[in-house]
């Protein structure tokens, strides 16, 4: 934890972070502080859709279970990200699930709740719509690279500098590392990749200098290496 005071003070990346304080008191008394453990289910795919979650610390896993039984991992949400949004869109239940994978500090918004912000004009619902708007553009980034016919090379590059942007740090004997475990297993789900493919790029991508592997954590060593990988992808 940081410090600061769960659920009572919004910090950017939130969306609802800096607002008036007549909007940021209204905001407090529609949310409600939920945590979950590293490795907990938020929600399942196919459960009865009750509300969404604004995550304001941590990482969490949205995945689709396909008809084949396999999974897809579509996104790793984190700070300032919407969880949960369909089902008030129009569906009744989850269209997919989503799991921690570290400790998740999130605000909690009853399905009621997303509907008065779609619905009523206001600088919450404003926010809120926003931050959805973004999201879409990441999703449909995603469905475009596992469409897109390139390598899993490529589309592995792609996603780990998508992946440094949005959860990596600076170190200060260069680089930057990503501040998350990435398994195999989880980034082939990403990518639509059996886990030795992936395992096998990821030596080749270090044998290039591109990045390092550290206790399941990557280091990204030469970003502009891994972007020149994906410069035919979009």
């Amino acid at each position: 934890m940081t410090g600061r005071i769960f659920c009572r003070e919004c910090w950017s990346p939130c969306p609802f972070a800096g607002l008036p304080a007549q909007e940021a008191r209204a905001w407090h008394e529609l949310v409600k502080p939920v945590s979950f453990a590293a490795h907990q289910a938020i929600f399942e795919q196919g459960e009865a859709h009750h509300g969404a979650y604004v995550l304001c610390e941590g990482l969490a896993r949205i995945r689709m279970r396909k008809l084949n039984g396999h999974s897809l991992t579509l996104l790793i949400a984190g700070p300032g990200e919407i969880v949960g949004v369909g089902g008030f869109v129009g569906q009744q239940r989850y269209g997919v699930s989503a799991q921690a994978l570290t400790e998740v500090h999130t605000h909690y918004l009853a399905r009621s709740v997303c509907e008065k912000l779609v619905q009523e004009p206001s600088m919450l619902g404003s926010r809120f719509i926003f931050t959805l708007a973004g999201q879409a553009i990441r999703l449909r980034r995603q469905c475009q690279l596992l469409a897109s016919g390139a390598s899993v090379r490529e589309r592995l590059a792609a996603l780990l500098m998508e992946l440094g942007q949005r959860c990596g740090h600076e170190l200060a004997s260069g680089g930057k590392q990503i501040a998350m475990k990435l398994s195999c297993e989880l980034l082939g789900e990403m990518l639509g990749a059996h886990r030795t493919t992936v395992n096998l790029e990821l030596i080749e991508l270090e044998r290039r200098k591109l990045i390092a592997r550290m206790s399941r954590q990557i280091i990204i060593v030469d970003e502009a290496g891994l972007r020149r990988l994906t410069e035919s992808l979009f």
